[in-house]
């Protein structure tokens, strides 16, 4: 099918003006029927979410998309839930459908820079959008042969249209450790330079080939502040699409005190009690990580002194303080 091929032939199926962009994009026809299907949409990366708290997409019917001369790059299969399906599309640069969106609700806002909480369920959706649509893009090109791709499986598979090749291409997710590194009483919090003001949080790095999560938490924490730990325990998960990363939570005991930084990793390393932390956070010299992160509840749990943390961050985030 070919970029300016319309999704709909046919004005009386009402949606004549929304236009598909790549291939493998056809399973849309039969979802654009359904009158229980939503759609949520993004653009560059930025999501339509409705523009009060608590965080949520803006579902859009079919018939909310007619006659917005729509072109569509990509699109994933979200699952269903109890009201129907559900899919997200991506449209291309705001620059391209400049007034074609002015008359929905909501606001193209980026996961990253929201600070609140995100519900759960809503926050595994988000997730697997931003990270599917962002896998279909970047890999339109074979990275066997180079040749164009062509979406498969509803958004799940690329298969390469070379005879020649014809590889099947998946997504993938990268397992990061991210370390609450403990001695006694005292959190160890470090900024990277790319934070803002005030900003302190765990450290975090992603797994190498041939390691076990723990040799990972080890390693990371030996490279960026110079500390040998053990007693490693593990404490939750969570999705993180920035962009398709899973943040696997440790606690890691330190045998010894002293921080040796490394300056090309973080700016600044330093042991906080409890005391010194709530003191800092009332005075608004430390802030901490979004509220919607697992770095966040890992040190509000350390700050509380919560003994038995939720096994995952939606557990963590669906319990009341």
């Amino acid at each position: 099918m070919s970029s300016s091929s319309p999704l709909h032939g046919s004005s009386s199926k009402g949606n004549e003006h929304v236009l598909l962009q790549s291939e493998g994009l056809d399973w849309l026809f039969d979802v654009l029927q359904d009158p229980s299907a939503r759609f949520l949409l993004l653009q560059d990366g930025n999501m339509l979410l409705e523009e009060d708290s608590p965080v949520r997409p803006v579902w859009l019917s079919a018939h909310d998309l007619s006659g917005r001369r729509l072109t569509i790059r990509a699109a994933v299969d979200l699952g269903a839930d109890e009201q129907g399906p559900r899919v997200a599309l991506d449209l291309p640069e705001p620059a391209m459908t400049v007034g074609v969106l002015s008359a929905l609700s909501g606001t193209f806002q980026n996961l990253s820079g929201i600070q609140e909480s995100v519900p759960p369920l809503t926050w595994r959706v988000l997730a697997r959008a931003r990270a599917l649509l962002a896998w279909n893009l970047r890999t339109t090109a074979c990275p066997s042969c180079g040749a164009a791709t062509a979406s498969h499986e509803r958004g799940m598979v690329r298969v390469c249209t070379s005879p020649d090749c014809a590889h099947s291409h998946f997504p993938r997710t990268d397992p990061t450790v991210i370390v609450r590194v403990v001695s006694g009483d005292r959190c160890l919090l470090a900024r990277q330079p790319r934070f803002r003001a005030g900003l302190r949080s765990v450290l975090a790095g992603f797994v190498e080939p041939g390691e076990t999560l723990e040799e990972a938490v080890c390693r990371e924490v030996a490279e960026e502040v110079g500390i040998d730990v053990d007693r490693i325990e593990y404490l939750g998960s969570q999705p993180w699409p920035f962009p398709m990363n899973l943040m696997i939570a440790f606690q890691a005991h330190a045998r010894d005190d002293a921080i040796c930084l490394d300056n090309d990793e973080l700016e600044s390393a330093d042991w906080y009690t409890r005391e010194r932390a709530r003191q800092e956070l009332a005075d608004g010299s430390l802030i901490l990580p979004s509220e919607k992160s697992i770095a966040r509840w890992m040190i509000e749990d350390w700050l509380e002194d919560r003994r038995e943390a939720p096994r995952t961050a939606q557990e963590r985030l669906a319990r009341p303080n």
